[in-house]
C-alpha cells in the first residue's frame, strides 16, 4: 500500500500516451499511480511488491506482457494483473488467464470498464491481505492477550469497552447494557458483577422475554401459598435470590408497565411485594437490564414508563457488533476452535483462505453468536484436516475467475470452463465427489456449471 494508504496501481506500457493517460485517470479516481515504460523497468522496482494491482500492455518491446506476467508469478508477487491489448487475441487472453492474470481488457476501451477491472483487482488485494494478516494471527494467538473479563478482543472498541466496565463497576447505581442479539450482553453484565464490590454475592439472570407477563411477576417478586391456582406453595423471587448481589433482567423492553411499576419500588427503596402478600421484604440488589431496542422510542410509543427507563438507565454501556470489529474475529474464531468439542482430541483443522476471507467479508447480523455457531459447522464439517466451508456458496466460482466482459472472449473463457469440466468428469468416470474436489470448487457449484453446460454425469459412466 502507498504512503499515502490510497491503492496502489502500476501501469507498465511502452507506448507514453497510453501509460500517462491511464495513470492520470487513475490519480483522478483516487488510485495512486506508478508508470514504467517496460517490464524490465518494472521488475526492478523495489516496491512492486506492494503494489495492490498491475496494469501491464501484452505487446511491448524486450519482455511482453506474457513473460512480465509469467516472472511476477515465478516470483510470487501478490498484484493481481490486468492484461490489456490492442490486438483482440482471444487465445492470448485466454493463456494469460490460465498463467494467473486477473483480468483482460482490450483496446479501445472506456475508462470505466478498465476502472471496474482494477477496483475489483484493488479489492481483492485488500481481501487476501486482510485474510493472511487473519491467518498470522491466529497463529500467534495467546490466551492471556486474548481479551478481558472472559470476553475475546484487542480492538480499539473493545479496550474502551474494558474501560467502561471498570468505571461502571465501581458504582451501585442500575445499568443498561444496550447492544444487538449476539453481541455480548449478558457476557458484559457479569463482568460489571465480577468487577464490582458485589462479586461475593449472587449473579442472577432473569430473561424478561421468554416468560408470560404472569410467570415473569412470580419469577421476579416471588408469591405467596394459594396466590394463584397451582401456588401450592411460597416462593422467592430472583429479587430475593439475588440480595447483596446482582440481577440481570434481560430483554427488559419485554416488561409489562404493571412490572415497571412494581420494580420501580425495588429501585427506589429495596422493597419487593411477593403476589398474595402484604407486607414487602428489603432487598438489596444492584439492577443491570440488557436491551436490544432504542428504549427512548419505546417511551414515545408508550410501552414503557419514561420514569422506570430513566432509573434502569442511569449507567449505559454500548456493546459494539462484531461489524464494527473485525480485527477481532481471529481471536474469536482461534478461542471457539480451542474450546469446540468437534475439535476435541484431534488437531484443529486448517481453515481455508477463502473461508477467512468470507468471514471478514460477513455483515456477521447474529454477532459472536453467530460466528460461533459457523465456526462449530466448519468443525464438524471437516475433511481431511480441512475445516468445511463458511459459507455454502463461498466455494462457487472458484474454477475459473471469469470477468464481466461481453463478446467473444467470455464466449471462449466459457468454452474452456466447459472442456475443463468435461474433461474432468470423463476422467473421473462422473464420480461427482471426486470431481468437485478435483476442479476445487464445491458440489454446488459443480452442479450449477453441469447444468449450465448440459452435461450430465451419467454421460461418463
Amino acid at each position: 500500500m502507498a504512503p499515502t494508504d490510497r491503492p496502489l496501481v502500476v501501469v507498465v506500457d511502452d507506448d507514453e500516451a497510453a501509460r500517462m493517460s491511464i495513470g492520470q485517470m487513475l490519480r483522478l479516481r483516487r488510485f495512486e499511480a506508478q508508470v514504467f515504460s517496460s517490464a524490465e523497468a518494472a521488475l526492478a522496482w523495489p516496491q512492486l511488491p506492494e503494489a495492490d494491482c498491475v496494469i501491464s500492455d501484452v505487446k511491448m518491446p524486450g519482455m511482453d506482457g506474457e513473460e512480465f506476467l509469467e516472472e511476477l508469478v515465478r516470483r510470487k508477487y501478490p498484484p493481481p494483473v490486468v492484461m490489456i491489448t490492442g490486438h483482440g487475441d482471444v487465445s492470448m487472453a485466454v493463456r494469460c488467464l490460465k498463467a494467473g492474470a486477473y483480468d483482460f481488457v482490450e483496446k479501445p476501451f472506456e475508462d470505466d470498464v478498465l476502472l471496474a477491472s482494477v477496483s475489483r483487482a484493488v479489492e481483492r488485494t485488500a481481501l487476501e491481505r486482510e485474510s493472511r494478516g487473519l491467518r498470522q494471527r491466529l497463529e500467534r494467538l495467546s490466551a492471556d492477550l486474548d481479551g478481558r473479563f472472559g470476553m475475546v478482543g484487542r480492538s480499539r472498541t473493545m479496550q474502551d469497552l474494558y474501560e467502561m466496565i471498570e468505571v461502571v463497576a465501581r458504582s451501585a447505581a442500575p445499568v443498561l447494557v444496550v447492544g444487538e442479539t449476539g453481541a455480548g450482553k449478558e457476557l458484559v453484565a457479569r463482568a460489571i458483577h465480577e468487577q464490582s464490590e458485589r462479586k461475593s454475592g449472587p449473579f442472577v439472570a432473569c430473561n424478561a422475554g421468554a416468560l408470560p407477563e404472569t410467570m415473569l411477576e412470580s419469577e421476579l417478586f416471588g408469591h405467596a401459598r394459594g396466590a394463584f391456582t397451582g401456588a401450592v406453595g411460597a416462593r422467592d423471587g430472583k429479587l430475593v435470590t439475588a440480595s447483596g448481589g446482582t440481577l440481570l433482567l434481560d430483554e427488559v423492553e419485554s416488561l409489562s408497565l404493571r412490572a415497571q411499576v412494581q420494580l420501580l419500588r425495588v429501585i427506589e427503596d429495596g422493597q419487593v411485594e411477593a403476589l398474595g402478600e402484604d407486607r414487602p421484604r428489603q432487598v438489596d440488589v444492584r439492577l443491570v437490564a440488557t436491551t436490544k431496542l432504542d428504549l427512548g422510542e419505546q417511551v414515545q410509543l408508550g410501552r414503557m414508563r419514561e420514569d422506570f427507563y430513566h432509573r434502569i438507565a442511569v449507567l449505559s454501556v454500548q456493546v459494539p457488533p462484531l461489524r464494527e470489529r473485525r480485527e477481532d474475529i481471529a481471536l474469536l474464531v482461534g478461542h471457539f476452535i480451542a474450546r469446540s468439542p468437534a475439535a476435541r482430541g484431534a488437531a484443529p483443522p486448517r481453515i481455508p483462505d477463502e473461508s477467512l476471507a468470507a468471514m471478514l467479508r460477513h455483515p456477521w447480523p447474529g454477532n459472536v453468536r453467530e460466528l460461533k455457531n459457523a465456526v462449530e459447522r466448519m468443525l464438524v464439517t471437516a475433511h481431511q484436516g480441512v475445516a468445511g466451508p463458511f459459507l455454502e456458496e463461498e466455494q462457487d466460482g472458484r474454477l475459473l475467475s471469469l470477468p464481466a466482459t461481453p463478446g467473444r472472449l467470455r464466449a471462449e473463457l466459457e468454452r474452456t470452463e466447459k472442456q475443463v469440466i468435461t474433461e474432468t468428469l470423463r476422467e473421473f468416470k462422473g464420480e461427482i465427489n471426486a470431481c468437485f474436489r478435483a476442479l476445487g470448487i464445491s458440489r454446488r457449484a459443480l452442479y450449477e456449471r453441469m447444468k449450465k453446460y448440459n452435461l450430465s454425469k451419467e454421460g461418463f459412466r
